[in-house]
């Protein structure tokens, strides 16, 4: 009996030593639960994928269809607007054009021979030589052949026109930043050859999840993360927000997210975009308590 009554004070003494000790971990653990963590804030607030792009951009294609000859240009390199950039085979256009030039010359032949025609008769007429009715099927030559002739030029004006939509420039400024085909591959009608994006004038295009289109406004602040300089925060406002929420475009990790959930298009302004390039996907966070200044 004296030995149970031994045993059952330690087993007493040992449960003290345990909820003595354990008992703070316990009571921590329970006000940690209870305090919003850093994650559960900036889990509150709304956040995206965005993407770099530039402001001033263009897709090089072609209004015809020709086998490339020549590529000016190469991926990563400085283009001026108006510079050429692409050569197109030209060899059926330039055909076309002197056919074109015949049809002119022979039809500017076929005008001057009716108008002297014409200018000899309406003399003649004048002096009575001749009837009206010969003057005026003379005149009905003469302006038919002046049409054929209009008709021509206009044609020759069209094939020349074609010609030099095998000539493609740049529309602006810039890099090229992608070539979709090689020197030997066929250009077709609206199909993009060469990408040209401004370098200097760039946004973040973000894709907010429809559940967070009411926690947005234009002037609103946000953060961009890039996983390619973990720790550096940029700053930036929302610019512009679209109209329509459509189908997410931007892919992420979770194919689950990215499939099922439509999206709202943000367009954000940087501080700075030091070290961000075209195509570099983002993390989005929207300041949940910051108005526009």
């Amino acid at each position: 009996m004296k030995r149970f009554s031994v045993l059952l004070i330690l087993v007493i003494v040992l449960i003290g030593i345990v909820i003595v000790y354990f008992w703070p971990l316990i009571f921590k653990k329970q006000i940690r639960e209870k305090i919003p963590t850093t994650e559960a804030i900036s889990a509150s607030r709304a956040a995206a994928k965005g993407v770099i792009e530039s402001i001033d951009k263009a897709e090089i294609s072609s209004k015809v269809v020709g086998l490339i000859q020549k590529i000016m240009a190469a991926e990563n390199e400085n283009v001026k607007k108006g510079q050429t950039l692409i050569i197109l085979d030209s060899k059926e256009a330039e055909a076309q054009i002197k056919e074109a030039e015949a049809s002119v010359k022979k039809a500017y032949a076929n005008y001057e021979k009716d108008r002297i025609d014409y200018e000899r008769l309406e003399r003649l007429y004048k002096n009575n030589a001749i009837t009206l009715d010969e003057l005026e099927d003379t005149e009905r030559h003469l302006k038919s052949s002046g049409a054929e002739l209009m008709e021509a030029n206009a044609r020759l004006e069209y094939a020349r026109s074609l010609l030099r939509n095998f000539i493609l420039k740049s529309p602006i400024d810039g890099v090229v930043t992608k070539k979709y085909l090689e020197v030997g591959e066929v250009a077709r009608e609206g199909i993009p050859l060469l990408s040209v994006a401004n370098m200097d004038n760039l946004k973040v295009r973000a894709e907010l999840d429809e559940t967070d289109v009411g926690k947005v406004y234009v002037g609103q602040g946000v953060e961009v993360l890039a996983d390619a300089y973990p720790g550096r925060v940029y700053y930036g406002k929302i610019k512009k927000i679209s109209e329509d929420v459509k189908r997410k475009v931007i892919k992420t990790y979770d194919p689950i997210a990215w499939m099922d959930i439509n999206s709202q298009e943000i367009t954000i302004n940087l501080d700075s975009f030091e070290g961000l390039k075209i195509g570099m996907t983002v993390d989005v966070r929207f300041h949940s308590d910051d108005k526009a200044k």
